[in-house]
């Protein structure tokens, strides 16, 4: 499944709105640290899980070091979409 870098932020900013309380996905700042917005390690693993289903690709475990802000997060994925 191929989608465009907008499609990726826009898929992206929806989970994370999901899993992080009070997060508003339109106002989501690229740069904003995770874990500064108050994800805990729960909200990553489900963040993790969240992304292969919605990207179609499994991600190990200790990859959810990279998914420091929005922006890694799509960097992630468009390395890994369709591989």
């Amino acid at each position: 499944m191929k989608m465009d870098k907008q499609q990726i932020e826009s898929a992206l900013r929806e989970i994370i709105a999901k899993r992080v309380l009070g997060v508003n996905p339109a106002t989501l700042d690229p740069t904003q640290e995770l874990a500064m917005l108050g994800a805990d390690s729960l909200a990553f693993s489900w963040i993790l899980a969240d992304m292969e289903d919605a990207f179609g690709f499994v991600m190990r475990g200790s990859d959810i070091r990279k998914l420091k802000t929005l922006e890694t997060a799509i960097e992630y994925v468009e390395q890994h979409v369709g591989q």
